[in-house]
């Protein structure tokens, strides 16, 4: 009877043993692999930078067409793009009513007048379309999408503004309205560009 309770003391100890090492190989392992930071696109500030020059300034204002990363330029993503740029010309049209579009590899006018040359490029973009919800859905992942622009003086060729926008999702929320918020993505942006167009005017 006491060999018993010698033996089961014994095992009862090397499995205390057992187990401290296993939590502290885990709590080692733990410290030697942190999680890995954010991407440094969503520690930035956007479109918080007033311009140097008030908008209201310039007698003539032209706007090229959206440029896209050369990095996202797969056929969903110029789709995508397509409808932004239609859209965001269509917004700043509403504040500059005769605003000229610079058709995709062209270059401002020449005009002897003072341009606002707008730029705008899109620098990422992710959307999961309605398909890769409905089949996917939380497994397709997250969209989101960010777009730089630049404002440009003609007269003197300087930079006056060059905010970038940014809105995404996480995967759940696209999940969970079926593809509803991943296109909004690119409404809010567009809605942000056009905001911050007319708030430096």
């Amino acid at each position: 009877m006491k060999k018993m309770k010698t033996t089961t003391h014994v095992l009862t100890c090397c499995s205390l043993l057992i187990a401290g090492a296993m939590i502290c190989g885990c709590a080692s392992d733990h410290q030697a692999k942190p999680k890995p930071a954010k991407a440094a696109r969503a520690e930035r500030p956007y479109a918080s930078n007033p311009s140097k020059i008030k908008f209201g300034e310039f007698k003539l204002v032209e706007i090229k067409a959206t440029e896209l990363n050369p990095r996202e330029n797969g056929e969903g993503n110029r789709r995508s793009a397509a409808v932004i740029d239609q859209m965001l010309q269509a917004g700043l049209a509403g504040i500059w009513p005769a605003l000229k579009v610079i058709p995709p590899g062209g270059d401002f006018s020449k005009s002897g007048d003072r341009v606002l040359q707008i730029s705008p490029v899109i620098d990422h973009i992710r959307i999961v379309g309605v398909g890769g919800r409905v089949w996917l859905g939380v497994m397709a992942g997250g969209s989101d999408l960010v777009m730089h622009v630049d404002y440009r003086d003609s007269a003197s060729g300087e930079l006056i503004a060059n905010p970038d926008f940014w809105q995404g999702n996480n995967a759940w929320a696209g999940a969970w309205s079926y593809g509803a918020t991943d296109n909004q993505i690119r409404d809010a942006v567009v809605a942000q560009i056009v905001g911050y167009s007319r708030g430096n005017q």
